[in-house]
């Protein structure tokens, strides 16, 4: 088949899904993308709302040669797009607390606008160019703007809802839905990049008798939510560029946060996670005010004179997202079969910005060369 002749779909908006269709795009013999993303907006999930922690070697055997591969490409693309200015990116210092307010401190952090009086103990986990951030909304947004001059076409609000094959079951089109009409987009290839909507959407696709053998692990990616607030210093401050992973007790509670600092003084705080079902579309994803006031709170125990939101500090934003999860797994899953086109990139848990832009590169590698060139990703073929 001529390279003029194919079109690749990718089915999800969101930076994994965008990936794919920036790397595909710079290739020479890039043939026609086509993005569906099923809400009103590109990253409407948790490429939208995570937390955007970036780190070198905190991987297991299955993806470290991803992941390698990934943060080097954050650093050379913010480096070459200047994405520290567009999308936040910067390297981070990375660490371990221990908080107790009922206990005498015994730990005094060096980073002066934190609670000096409840540290049990603090230690660097990460940093010196092994632990670095972005925003991730500003980073997919960027993505798309690159992909779409470069031809590929981003259509929202669309719905795939199925997919046409032929007498041998390989893609011909992909169904979709659009203000209510259906309708067949032709593809000769498609992408399942939804995060936790894969499993959703491939079991809507297909029977169980119906289905490919090697997308059955795939269509058990699910979503787990997790809460995260935003929070403006007060007083104007800037504060340090570090992130912390916390165990935390106050009061009657305890709780595990993870603090990520970012560019202008904003603190992003996660934590909390549920199993409320995942909803049709990521515009209908709803938060637990209890877990996002808990979250609150942990911020202001963490540094009361700048992040405590009863005092001078600002929330920005409440919001949950949903984190894809393989169960079968325990990892991304990425492949597919270029016999009967249809791939799958998901279920990347806590590391889908992490590892986005080199899904990004050996997806579009496996598309057009056949094989993954710049990772090692045989434990990660479905």
């Amino acid at each position: 088949m001529a390279e003029a002749e194919r079109h690749i779909v990718i089915v999800g908006g969101g930076i994994i899904g965008i990936s794919i269709a920036y790397y595909t795009s710079l290739r020479s013999d890039c043939p026609k993308v086509t993005v569906l993303e099923s809400s009103k907006d590109l990253a409407p999930g948790a490429s939208g709302k995570a937390g955007g922690f970036l780190a070198l070697d905190w991987h297991g055997t299955s993806t470290a040669s991803l992941a390698s591969l990934s943060y080097e490409l954050h650093h050379e693309l913010a480096k070459k797009e200047n994405g520290a200015e567009l999308w936040g990116y910067r390297e981070v210092e990375t660490h371990q607390l221990s908080l107790d307010t009922s206990r005498k401190a015994r730990s005094r952090p060096k980073i002066d606008w934190l609670n000096q009086q409840v540290f049990i103990s603090s230690s660097p986990i990460g940093g010196g160019g092994s632990t670095a951030q972005v925003t991730p909304g500003e980073l997919t947004q960027f993505l798309a703007n690159k992909a779409k001059e470069a031809g590929v076409e981003i259509r929202l609000q669309t719905k795939a809802i199925g997919l046409d094959l032929n007498e041998s079951s390989r893609v011909k089109g992909v169904k979709i839905q659009v203000n209510g009409e259906e309708q067949v987009l032709p593809a000769t290839d498609v992408v399942v990049a939804a995060g936790p909507w894969t499993g959703k959407l491939l079991q809507t696709w297909f029977t169980p008798s119906t289905m490919p053998a090697y997308l059955r692990s795939a269509s058990m990616i699910e979503g787990s939510r997790a809460h995260s607030i935003k929070i403006q210093a007060a007083k104007g401050h800037q504060l340090s560029p570090d992130c912390f992973f916390s165990e935390m007790r106050y009061g009657n509670s305890a709780g595990a946060p993870e603090f990520y600092i970012r560019p202008k003084g904003v603190a992003y705080v996660s934590g909390g996670s549920d199993d409320v079902p995942i909803p049709e579309l990521a515009d209908d994803v709803t938060f637990d005010p209890k877990r996002t006031a808990e979250l609150q709170i942990q911020a202001g125990v963490l540094s009361p004179e700048y992040l405590d939101v009863k005092n001078d500090a600002e929330l920005l934003a409440e919001q949950a997202c949903y984190l894809p999860i393989s169960p079968r797994t325990a990892a991304p899953i990425l492949g597919g079969s270029a016999e009967n086109g249809i791939y799958v990139a998901a279920g990347h848990a806590v590391w889908g910005i992490s590892n986005s832009l080199g899904t990004g590169k050996v997806m579009s590698e496996l598309l057009l060369d056949g094989k993954s060139i710049s990772a090692d990703i045989h434990h990660l073929q479905p």
